[in-house]
């Protein structure tokens, strides 16, 4: 429904143009939440721009989302209020964001809010900006309408921002300056690239490992994320340190068993505001839900416990039930608040338990109480609302296992007692005030959330799942792209701006889990032609990935944020993409790319490898598996005795017959180890030779210059450290199929030399 705004709050402007908020045609529902203030709201755009330098006004910007709890308390509080609108109205140019439509904007306008409050942020975010270049000149974040102790007034700080830019305007554009300039250079610093080895991820493991809270789990003090980036990397780069892998499953079991999992309906409210993962903030993103499900999916993959499956189907099952739009898209979030009060749907009083199980006995009455801990007394108290009764959260008490055994049930007669009982309070808790739900479907959360079906799906053996993961893909495909090019949301039919690199990130992850879940060509090809688009739009060569594109009018810096946060950085992600593009298709090229953006991050990743958790998780993997494309020193061991490693560009090769091609053989020695050159100058040394075991092919090395050396008391010619050989594949007319290429060393250090060793060239060359 289309929400119009309020005749009377028609007044003339010094343009001419009618007094109005005009949010009312908007598809954002946090806009339209506001289209009914008797602020003058405006959305971003040029007839903001254009009015306040027509009016020589300073644009006082509010930024939040639909689903944000103190957004919605300023709104009653002051943008609800006449006599603020009054003001707004008279001195500024209102205008409203919604930061998941523009993350670009919030995060230039983030950055400076944090800059001018000593690293304090958060939503709304209240800014105000000099209005030919739209650069701020001071900023915060929730104000009361009116002065509370220490705690300035939102009235009061309009009147003295007014009286400043009035009397003191040339200091106002001086400070606008001042902030711009640093905050441009905070988004737009080059990163130096720089030599990168095992001991980063090490860091970064170690970093982690000391953050966590033994007691309750988790990486850090209240309040409690669930930060699956970190989950995420220590189970790819520390699950074999028994240390890392208990506090892994510690962190799941009691991020699942706490009230931040909504133990009735499934799925995983924001963040816990204690330290025990007790008491959520109630809002359901689609992103956290997203990134859980893949977590959650991998993370039984590793044990075999069930009840990460069991976490994983339940909140499947929500987002499905919730947060799916029945054309196949995921909307974005749920409230954390109905009737103005926090989590009031998932809150329960012990009557009103005993009232929903009516129709059950009282020892399964007694059952729920105990699991959820009811029996132990209230443990919510609403803090915005004194004056409402405690009430309880629902949490796991213990781990299944243990209740299970201590009800003498079995675990699979645990949880479907649990599950009846479930369905019943369900039945209640939907006929509440629900809490209210942003339909509008975004690109880059759909990419997640299309990977955690698709992963769950693969891993755990259900087809329904990636069924699913396509349906959304396919909704994505039919109402989010025009042409090759991909918008940022979508909402009542109607698309809205272009995608940022977030989007095209996301979805190409998500398109990969597809293909890896169903081995359907088109996913992958569809992957691929996105990442094509967004190489076009966002990458620099030299620089690196940008999260918008370039020659944005409305924007007075082009941004690359790299550090991760509740979701991955862009940059982050497409290093992800590239490397699984590289697995996927065995084309070098696609090393090359990641290696290009891994140099583009590499600097701040050195200094703070959790910083680019996500990246420095893929740095693991390329170390793990492509060792040979780092310099890196390694020794001989029992792990790895080869003292050689081997690698070629291409990887694959296809030649027309008669005709030649080159190849580039690299080969990286561990410390103090050689191999004879091709001339060892030494009738004992076996030379390095290539054999091609293929008729009507030759291949011609050029071969670099060795250096002489004392081995095992002879002189003889070796190649040491790093050595590239370039190999020109000469075919014949007759030649064709596949070319098998062998390579012969012999390995020596200063004592000794090894038996010669002959292997295959890990190249696929085909004559056709």
């Amino acid at each position: 429904m289309k929400i119009e705004p309020e005749d009377d709050a028609a007044i003339a402007d010094a343009n001419g143009l009618e007094g109005r908020n005009r949010l009312g045609e908007e598809t954002s529902p946090y806009l339209l939440q506001h289209a009914l203030n008797p602020v003058h709201w405006y959305p971003w755009g040029e007839e903001a721009f254009e009015a306040a330098r027509a009016q020589n006004k300073p644009i006082f910007m509010s930024i939040g989302y639909s689903t944000c709890y103190w957004c919605h308390v300023m709104e009653r509080e002051s943008f609800e209020d006449q006599e603020v609108a009054d003001i707004l109205n008279e001195h500024f140019i209102a205008v409203k964001v919604d930061r998941e439509e523009r993350p670009d904007i919030d995060d230039i306008y983030m950055t400076a809010t944090q800059l001018i409050n000593r690293g304090r942020g958060g939503w709304p975010m209240s800014v105000w900006l000099e209005p030919n270049s739209l650069k701020p000149f001071y900023a915060g974040t929730y104000y009361p309408k009116d002065d509370r102790g220490m705690q300035r007034g939102f009235m009061s700080l309009l009147n003295s921002i007014n009286e400043k830019w009035e009397t003191d305007h040339a200091k106002v554009i001086t400070q606008a300056d001042h902030v711009a300039n640093i905050v441009a250079n905070q988004l737009t610093l080059k990163q130096q690239p720089t030599p990168l080895d095992s001991s980063v991820v090490e860091s970064g493991v170690s970093a982690l490992l000391a953050r966590y809270d033994k007691d309750d789990g988790g990486y850090s003090a209240a309040p409690k994320f669930p930060m699956p980036v970190f989950i995420d990397f220590l189970m790819e780069a520390g699950w074999d340190i028994p240390q890392v892998r208990k506090s892994i499953t510690h962190t799941l079991d009691e991020m699942y068993m706490g009230g931040m999992y909504d133990q009735v309906g499934g799925g995983f409210h924001r963040y816990s505001t204690d330290g025990k993962w007790l008491i959520p903030h109630f809002e359901k993103m689609l992103y956290d839900n997203g990134q859980l499900a893949s977590t959650y999916a991998r993370a039984y993959e590793l044990t075999g416990d069930d009840e990460y499956a069991r976490v994983v189907h339940e909140t499947l099952q929500y987002v499905n039930r919730c947060l799916r739009d029945e054309r196949g898209g995921f909307y974005s979030a749920q409230d954390a608040e109905s009737n103005h009060l926090e989590g009031e749907t998932y809150l329960w009083r012990e009557a009103e338990i005993d009232e929903a199980l009516a129709a059950h006995s009282e020892e399964e009455r007694a059952f729920v109480k105990s699991v959820y801990g009811v029996d132990g007394g209230t443990n919510f108290q609403d803090p915005h609302h004194p004056e409402v009764p405690a009430t309880n959260v629902l949490y796991l008490t213990d781990t299944p296992n243990r209740l299970a055994s201590a009800n003498d049930l079995s675990i699979e007669a645990f949880h479907d007692k649990l599950n009846g009982l479930n369905e019943a309070l369900m039945l209640v808790r939907d006929e509440r005030d629900q809490p209210g739900t942003d339909d509008k479907v975004i690109a880059a959360w759909n990419g997640l959330m299309i990977s955690g079906f698709a992963d769950a799906g693969r891993i755990l053996g259900n087809q329904q799942w990636i069924i699913e993961a396509e349906r959304a893909a396919e909704f994505i495909q039919d109402h989010l792209m025009s042409g090759d090019e991909l918008h940022r949301t979508w909402r009542d039919g109607k698309k809205g701006g272009t995608g940022f690199l977030i989007d095209y990130a996301a979805m190409v992850r998500g398109m990969i889990a597809i293909y890896k879940a169903n081995h359907n060509r088109k996913a992958l090809d569809y992957a691929i032609a996105l990442y094509n688009k967004a190489k076009a739009l966002f990458f620099v060569e030299g620089e690196g990935w940008y999260d918008t594109e370039a020659d944005q009018s409305d924007l007075f810096v082009r941004t690359r944020s790299l550090h991760d946060g509740a979701i991955p950085a862009a940059t982050s992600m497409m290093l992800e993409n590239e490397i699984q593009f590289a697995e996927l298709t065995r084309e070098s090229h696609w090393i090359n790319d990641a290696l290009a953006t891994l140099d583009s991050e590499s600097q701040l990743m050195k200094e703070s490898p959790l910083a680019v958790v996500f990246a420095t998780k893929e740095l693991d993997g390329l170390l793990k598996n492509h060792p040979e494309k780092f310099d890196e020193p390694f020794e001989v061991s029992m792990a790895n005795p080869s003292p050689v490693r081997m690698s070629v560009e291409p990887e694959l090769l296809s030649i027309p017959a008669g005709s030649s091609g080159e190849i580039v053989i690299k080969l990286r020695f561990a410390t103090n180890w050689h191999i004879n050159s091709n001339a060892p100058k030494n009738e004992y040394a076996v030379p390095i030779s290539f054999q091609v075991l293929t008729e009507g092919v030759t291949v011609s090395p050029q071969w670099p210059i060795g250096k002489d050396m004392i081995s095992a008391g002879e002189s003889v010619n070796v190649f040491g450290e790093v050595v590239e050989i370039p190999i020109t594949i000469n075919t014949s007319a007759s030649a064709k199929g596949g070319v098998r290429l062998m390579v012969t060393w012999q390995a020596c250090n200063e004592d000794t030399c090894l038996e010669p060793n002959t292997t295959r060239v890990p190249c696929e060359i085909t004559v056709e």
